[in-house]
């Protein structure tokens, strides 16, 4: 008798795939012979479950990556040159040691922005069309004093999955953090390493990117070093003759170059940190080397304080965004739901504020 086979594919770590040989003809029920609790009816059953569970959240995750709209981003931005813009009527109105030192902080907050701004743009996921994105992208990155499409080359590299720790082209930023002994010694190299990471981004720019422990450049630049620099030599000219002919030339170095350094990379440094040490540090597993711990990150439900200074552009559904790159920011609290109803080896999202998740990760024993 001739036969026809029906294929089950259900997506697992395995590449699982189940068969059925039944007779060619009418597919009915009465042609299996089985009663409804024989056990391959349950693994048939759990198999179409499987599958299109799969089939639902591929195409419920495929509406949330077409739904393009730049009005998120632009208020995002737009609220982030208001208050820039404030902070400088008032240092030119009330020029005084409190207000620069306030300004010191309050435009670190804001360069911060503008570099959480450069990472949606990098994913191409921060204006639409493209064009508008890297025009963006370029800009907000030059103001930064960083090269936008070599930082997009590299940074791919970090979203390559699945690698360990050890092969996580910026585990530079908190490998070491990971090793060094919790307490104050953490705390210090939280708070100084920002020079070595400082450092590591200039040898990024000469020469390419290397992995930790590597001796070989791993992303080579997509740029040359003028390319690089062109973008950024003009905007800084252009901040320092604001600076000089509308309020002071110094600020320039003090209430503008510090700040990228001291501040924004520093809330970069700690929030990469605390994003990809996690589950490294509180996890019931242990690993004999960084070469054997798996990259990877988390959600966190906290306040809308922190999810604007802080977290801004979806930066506190960092695991969801792992997890499906191109989802513009905007969806991301839908898919971190979405993931944690349907796939149950999602890890579910962190409960607090980055301060207090921060804290406990610098004085954990682990």
């Amino acid at each position: 008798m001739r036969t026809s086979t029906v294929s089950h594919n259900i997506s697992c770590s395995a590449d699982v795939k189940i068969r059925h040989r039944i007779p060619s003809g009418t597919l009915s029920p009465n042609v299996l012979q089985f009663p409804l609790n024989h056990p391959i009816i349950g693994v048939t059953m759990s198999v179409m479950t499987a599958l299109k569970t799969d089939v639902e959240l591929r195409q419920q995750v495929a509406e949330l990556r077409k739904d393009q709209r730049n009005g998120h981003a632009a208020a995002h931005i737009l609220a982030t040159y208001a208050l820039l813009a404030l902070n400088f009527w008032v240092l030119y109105r009330y020029p005084s040691l409190p207000v620069y030192v306030a300004s010191f902080f309050f435009i670190g907050l804001m360069q911060y922005r503008l570099v959480m701004s450069t990472h949606e743009a990098t994913h191409k996921s921060l204006f639409f069309p493209a064009s508008l994105n890297d025009a963006v992208g370029v800009f907000h990155s030059a103001l930064m004093g960083i090269s936008f499409f070599n930082y997009r080359k590299t940074h791919l590299e970090h979203h390559k999955n699945p690698q360990s720790i050890e092969q996580d082209i910026d585990s530079y930023i908190y490998r070491p953090l990971l090793e060094t002994k919790p307490g104050v010694r953490r705390l210090s190299l939280l708070v100084f390493g920002v020079v070595w990471d400082v450092w590591e981004k200039i040898k990024r720019k000469l020469f390419g990117a290397k992995r930790v422990n590597e001796q070989e450049v791993s992303t080579k630049n997509v740029q040359g070093l003028f390319a690089q620099m062109a973008p950024i030599i003009v905007c800084q000219l252009a901040l320092m003759a604001f600076f000089t002919f509308v309020l002071q030339w110094w600020m320039y170095f003090a209430l503008w170059a510090a700040p990228v350094t001291l501040i924004a990379l520093s809330l970069d440094r700690a929030r990469t940190f605390l994003e990809h040490g996690y589950q490294y540090i509180f996890s019931n597993q242990t690993w004999e080397s960084f070469k054997d711990a798996p990259q990877c990150t988390i959600d966190i439900d906290t306040n809308a304080f922190e999810r604007f200074f802080f977290a801004p552009f979806g930066f506190a559904y960092h695991q969801a965004h792992h997890t499906y790159l191109t989802v513009p920011f905007y969806n991301l609290p839908q898919l971190a739901n979405l993931l944690e109803e349907k796939d149950v080896k999602y890890y579910r999202r962190v409960q607090g504020s980055y301060v207090g998740i921060l804290t406990k990760m610098i004085w954990a024993a682990k």
